[in-house]
């Protein structure tokens, strides 16, 4: 059974997160960062976190310079990412779900118990963002994934895969798609928000 709710956003941003915030690309907010305008870190695996603060500073600076409150009013009326989370195991969905928060402010996170119900949710709308495990019943997250990577789909959302199992075992089931990272259970929190962060970048 699918549920959604919207999280509260934490003290950091990704580039993808700003860059749809203010209706630019990703290249343009980490050339902002490079000038100084955006207070920012660069995790270990090299992407950038925006001070959230100073993000928010920006965008009001910027609101003021494009038009004052009808750009921001159109600030505000951009639609968030939108991410499935897709675990057959409750506690890891209510842990995927907890991790999608942080890496992804604001998100609109729906969740499903396995991957015929992912489908079914794809189908009403496709996500930005898919965090599927492997191993679940009915449809198993490898037949989900090739099944969305299929021509003929308008859009392929970003996807990273979850599992208890090695790359042999997945490469028994079919293998994954080029674009798609693997992550082994249990999730490492920082290198699962590393991860995210470098799919929303390069979707």
């Amino acid at each position: 059974m699918a549920n959604s709710r919207a999280p509260a956003g934490p003290p950091s941003y990704s580039t993808a997160h700003l860059a749809r915030r203010l209706g630019v690309s990703v290249p343009t907010v980490q050339r902002w960062v490079d000038l100084g305008h955006l207070k920012a870190w660069k995790t270990v695996g090299g992407h950038r976190r925006i001070d959230a603060g100073s993000a928010e500073e920006f965008i009001r600076a910027q609101t003021q310079q494009r038009g004052g409150a009808a750009t921001q009013a159109a600030a505000e009326a951009v639609v968030p990412f939108s991410v499935l989370v897709v675990d057959d195991s409750a506690d890891d969905r209510d842990l995927l779900q907890a991790l999608v928060e942080i890496a992804v402010p604001g998100a609109r996170i729906t969740c499903a118990d396995n991957g015929f119900d992912a489908l079914i949710e794809v189908g009403k709308a496709m996500p930005d963002l898919i965090i599927t495990d492997i191993s679940m019943p009915y449809i198993d997250g490898v037949q989900m994934i090739r099944h969305l990577s299929a021509p003929g789909h308008a859009r392929t959302p970003a996807i990273v895969a979850v599992s208890s199992h090695g790359p042999a075992h997945i490469e028994k089931l079919g293998g994954l798609p080029p674009g798609v990272t693997l992550l082994s259970k249990p999730v490492e929190p920082a290198r699962f928000v590393e991860t995210v962060n470098s799919a929303l970048d390069g979707a």
